[in-house]
């Protein structure tokens, strides 16, 4: 497979660890890509950084105001000319064989995502994701009920999102990933490639820290959405899905308000490790 692959990257004031996430796509083995960089509207140096790198594969897009970013992701969307989607966060880091072992797999024409093992990783410590590889295939009823992908690992064909005329819901700051993932996963396969491929870095200034309670406010809203299409054989279990992912908003509020005298950056990392690692 040879195909374009165009790299998602949305930014905002991300100069502190932007230029390792770029130089980790300069590096791919897989030549043949496209980074589609928007600047959702920074205020420090980004662009300035961005614009350093000359290669004529880097393409940069200011969104000229904030933008929540399911509509981010949807303006760099509109910009992909790939015949594959992957993202890559601004802090976050990829391996130099991402794309060179990933792309492979959509020879098979059912494939519409492909995702690897990543680590999680901070200035303290570091864990591997995936204990066990996860299951691949049609998995849209496992996603459902236990999801489990991360966007830095992701590529997805572009042929599936315009067959189900897939947009980002522009009022989404957390799951747009996830959206577009449980729609995917209901009309192809997850295939997955058993090999650390990224690196998802934990940080105090990251979405996913501070605004990790929205996640699952906007999850909860999302099933809620789906019980009167939802396609799991026993629509009991959607009851539980949501019950419980309630008890884990709950649970982070709570584990938020303890003082442990930790560090903060140490107190994240165990926060992380609880509600992600599989």
């Amino acid at each position: 497979m040879t195909g374009l692959v165009s790299i998602i990257m949305n930014c905002k004031n991300g100069e502190r660890y932007l230029k390792y996430s770029l130089k980790s796509i300069l590096s791919q083995k897989y030549q043949n890509w496209e980074l589609i960089f928007v600047d959702n509207n920074s205020k420090d140096e980004t662009k300035k950084i961005f614009k350093k790198y000359k290669d004529n594969r880097f393409k940069y897009f200011n969104t000229k105001q904030n933008l929540k970013l399911g509509a981010a992701r949807q303006f760099a969307l509109n910009k992909c000319r790939g015949d594959f989607i992957a993202f890559l966060d601004s802090d976050d880091l990829w391996t130099k064989s991402k794309l060179h072992l990933q792309i492979p797999k959509f020879k098979d024409n059912n494939v519409g995502v492909v995702i690897s093992n990543t680590v999680f990783f901070n200035n303290y410590k570091e864990f591997i994701y995936y204990k066990y590889p996860p299951k691949t295939g049609h998995i849209y009823e496992e996603l459902i009920k236990n999801y489990n992908i991360n966007l830095e690992t992701l590529v997805c064909r572009k042929s599936i999102l315009k067959k189900i005329n897939f947009k980002f819901n522009k009022n989404f700051e957390m799951i747009s990933d996830y959206e577009m993932c449980i729609k995917l996963s209901l009309i192809s396969k997850v295939a997955y490639v058993d090999k650390v491929l990224a690196r998802w870095r934990v940080h105090p200034t990251s979405d996913s820290w501070n605004k990790r309670k929205k996640f699952f406010i906007e999850k909860i809203i999302f099933l809620n959405k789906l019980k009167k299409n939802i396609k799991i054989n026993d629509k009991s279990d959607l009851k539980r899905i949501i019950e419980n992912e309630k008890k884990r908003l709950n649970l982070l509020i709570i584990q938020e308000n303890l003082h442990t005298g930790a560090s903060k950056s140490k107190q994240i990392y165990k926060i992380f490790k609880n509600f992600y690692l599989c």
